[in-house]
């Protein structure tokens, strides 16, 4: 068990003289907290197809760029009628008139990175109930998860028991907590290679369809579909569908010489992190696609047909291994955000590429 998964059963807490960086996705009744390996953390309210949400994002440091938005209407809902929130909100069925002198204010959106006014707005609902529209009854955010997924942020970031704690406030400066970590550096791109010719692309994918062993696959080999790409001038990648579902296709990658006799090396995807819920770090390379020109591979696994949860996934070619560049996760299915929005467990900075001759 982590150490910020510990803390919430200890107390009181104690303070740590670095964050701890290992990514977590975890749920408070009806609130999910998810923090990535650069300690930022973003929290929000579920579910999302009530239409109305509030997410509360902070980075760890004294830099820590926060905040707090409320939101009625997603793109998968679309505009949705009714008034303005900042004059329909209800807390515990009291009209809230909040200050939203240092907030940016739309018809169906409010938002503020200001840490005043976001803390007069949790002192207003750290131990409240709910909030909900005036015109909607059903359009709620129940507040009774909150507080403990903040406190568990405030534990990742090393704020507890400082000025700066969201929750759990204390003597300790606000400048006094851990610096963010540092996130990994992904190796840089390779020289794009040259693009593969016909005669190429013919035999890497006759090799793929007739003699890469795929004895394993459950999809009939009339139904398999073989893809091919360059890797490099040398090697391309050979993608070959296996599984099938209703809406994922689970691919064989294989790294194969592009001149003949073929020789072929299959290739796995490692994460540097066993994601929550899960007991081994290998993942599946579902409805994937490369780009050649940059060397990266992306998975999309979709939770269901609608694809606003899942798994997304970015890799950084490096020669010979696929390294994780980024894996972001939505556990939620509730038609809140799609994959470009979902919540990062993974993170890392980027190299500039390598100049071709």
């Amino acid at each position: 068990m982590s150490y910020w998964m510990k803390s919430l059963l200890l107390l009181p807490f104690v303070f740590v003289a670095c964050v701890q960086a290992e990514p977590l996705q975890k749920s408070f009744s009806d609130w999910q907290l998810t923090c990535n390996n650069a300690a930022f953390c973003v929290a929000r309210s579920f579910p999302g197809d009530n239409g109305l949400v509030m997410t509360l994002s902070r980075s760890a440091g004294v830099n820590d760029r926060p905040l707090l938005r409320i939101d009625y209407g997603s793109a998968y809902s679309g505009e949705l009628p009714g008034g303005s929130l900042k004059d329909n909100l209800l807390l515990d069925q009291r009209r809230l008139t909040p200050d939203l002198k240092h907030w940016s204010v739309e018809p169906h959106h409010l938002a503020t990175s200001n840490a005043i006014a976001i803390d007069e707005f949790l002192a207003q609902t750290l131990d409240a109930h709910t909030l909900q529209l005036t015109y909607q009854a059903k359009a709620t955010i129940p507040l009774s998860g909150m507080k403990a997924a903040l406190l568990l942020m405030d534990d990742v970031q090393g704020r507890v028991n400082g000025a700066s704690a969201w929750v759990k406030r204390g003597d300790r400066a606000a400048s006094d907590v851990p610096s963010a970590p540092q996130v990994p550096q992904l190796p840089a791109p390779l020289p794009q290679p040259a693009p593969l010719t016909q005669e190429e692309t013919s035999g890497l994918i006759d090799y793929g369809t007739w003699r890469v062993n795929t004895d394993n696959c459950s999809l009939d080999p009339l139904r398999r579909e073989v893809s091919v790409a360059p890797l490099t001038d040398t090697k391309a990648l050979l993608l070959i569908s296996c599984e099938a579902g209703a809406y994922n296709v689970i691919d064989l990658a294989f790294e194969v010489t592009r001149s003949q006799p073929y020789v072929a090396r299959g290739l796995t995807l490692t994460l540097p992190f066993t994601p929550p819920g899960r007991s081994d770090n290998q993942m599946e390379l579902v409805n994937a696609e490369f780009d050649a020109s940059s060397g990266l591979l992306y998975t999309f696994s979709k939770g269901r047909g609608l694809g606003d949860c899942g798994v997304a996934t970015r890799w950084q070619y490096d020669g010979n291994d696929f390294v994780l560049a980024e894996y972001a996760e939505e556990k939620t299915c509730d038609a809140w955000h799609s994959s470009d929005h979902w919540p990062t467990l993974w993170v890392s900075q980027t190299q500039n590429a390598v100049q071709s001759d």
